[in-house]
């Protein structure tokens, strides 16, 4: 009870105007307290991996006494998004083999096989590296398995009026980690090491094109640094994400809890939203393999066109942001919900910051892997994304709050934030 409290309106005036009684955020906190208990179970939810199919039966089952629920098939790849990158490695390896054929044999043919290895190169890193940002065609070619999307509605499609529909979304697979403990700086040492190493190595074949190798001297300079170059491209690549489930970086039972809550708590309180609207509850597989879970989603249900979702991202952290823009593709997920989430702010006293879209290189560097709501956004969705991640504050000696704290503290702001949106609708049309 204290903890509710504590997770509520942060002000006497929020709290008059919130949405949710005291019952509801309690009731809320002893789901989410053994929900999350539940999802803990299955750990290490990469991709395809059996543990991620096991939870999404498990939330099959779970939704299935508050609406009719199934799961969605569909194929992913383990291979597509972020681990893309070991992918990426393989090509540089191949480019770095074929400059070492460039040694057998006279100058032209020297000459013609180092273009060769440039070639093998830039189609290398072109190509792994469309997949390790989630292109959708590149990634087609991948092998893939299957993975299931869960998803709930309070009545079927065919009874939706056009644009009536709230979804309510989050992820329940895991991130994957680092053979690294430290992942923040592994990532910076890639972000550092691999522009350099690509550039020392395509300098060092233009300069053995242009130079030749009819020397000891030659030979042995273009044979080594080169190399040396090359690795320190290629280790940083192949070590960046780690396929086992033994390194995943994060669960994001949080988030899921809340995406539960939030869907529950509509389908009880139907009055909350505008009249017949038809509430549903995804939670995707496969997310980050290439957001191969939302796009499928979003491929199977052409109905959301024109209406709203709330999409929980990354839940481990209680600084929330609400991410309008993807700062790297340009794609806006909401232009009007930004309205909803300042008033919900207003209402509960949680504070909700968006994340900046600038054009500055740290704004698109964060959004390099895109994100859940893109998928939405692009079927013609009104999307409100909210994340909370709060990197380095580990062994920071700030307290750090639990999957139970958050996934109420997300429950409570997202219901506020589009229930309120749902006023502010039946206003409009008044």
């Amino acid at each position: 009870m204290e903890e509710a409290k504590v997770l509520s309106c942060a002000d006497t005036a929020g709290a008059e105007s919130n949405v949710l009684s005291e019952e509801n955020i309690t009731s809320a906190e002893e789901y989410c307290r053994s929900l999350t208990a539940n999802l803990a179970e299955f750990q290490g939810r990469l991709a395809t991996a059996r543990s991620e199919k096991e939870c999404a039966r498990f939330l099959r089952d779970e939704a299935c006494g508050a609406a009719t629920t199934r799961l969605e098939a569909f194929k992913a790849s383990p291979l597509a998004g972020r681990t893309a990158s070991a992918l990426m490695a393989v090509a540089y390896f191949l480019a770095l083999v074929v400059f070492f054929v460039s040694f057998a044999g006279d100058r032209a043919a020297g000459i013609g096989v180092t273009a060769l290895s440039l070639g093998v190169l830039v189609a290398g890193i072109a190509v792994t590296g469309g997949m390790f940002l989630g292109s959708r065609r590149l990634c087609s070619v991948l092998p893939g398995r299957v993975a299931y999307n869960v998803f709930s509605e309070n009545f079927p499609s065919k009874k939706q009026e056009k644009g009536k529909i709230l979804v309510i979304a989050a992820t329940h697979s895991s991130a994957p980690g680092s053979y690294f403990a430290n992942f923040d700086r592994v990532r910076k040492v890639v972000f550092v090491a691999l522009p350099c190493s690509l550039v020392s190595f395509v300098l060092f074949c233009i300069l053995k094109m242009a130079l030749g190798t009819d020397t000891t001297a030659e030979i042995v300079v273009f044979a080594i640094f080169p190399c040396v170059c090359a690795a320190a491209g290629i280790v940083p690549l192949a070590l960046h994400f780690s396929f086992s489930a033994r390194h995943v970086r994060e669960n994001n039972d949080a988030g899921v809890a809340a995406a539960l809550c939030v869907y529950r708590y509509f389908l009880s309180h139907p009055e909350a939203l505008p009249e017949g609207t038809r509430v549903c509850f995804a939670s995707f597989g496969a997310e980050y393999a290439a957001h191969a879970g939302s796009r499928a989603f979003a491929a199977a249900h052409p109905e959301i066109a024109g209406g709203k979702a709330v999409v929980f991202g990354d839940i481990t952290g209680d600084s929330f942001k609400f991410v309008r823009k993807d700062a790297l593709r340009g794609k806006v997920f909401s232009r009007t919900a930004m309205t909803s989430v300042e008033k919900a702010t207003e209402k509960c006293g949680i504070k909700c910051a968006a994340v900046p879209a600038d054009e500055s290189i740290k704004s698109k560097l964060n959004a390099l892997h895109g994100y859940s709501a893109e998928a939405l956004a692009s079927a013609g969705c009104d999307v409100v994304m909210l994340t909370a991640k709060d990197y380095g504050s580990e062994g920071s000696g700030v307290p750090q709050a639990s999957p139970v704290q958050l996934a109420v503290k997300a429950f409570e702001f997202a219901v506020n934030a589009m229930a309120k949106t749902a006023e502010g609708e039946d206003e409009h049309r008044g």
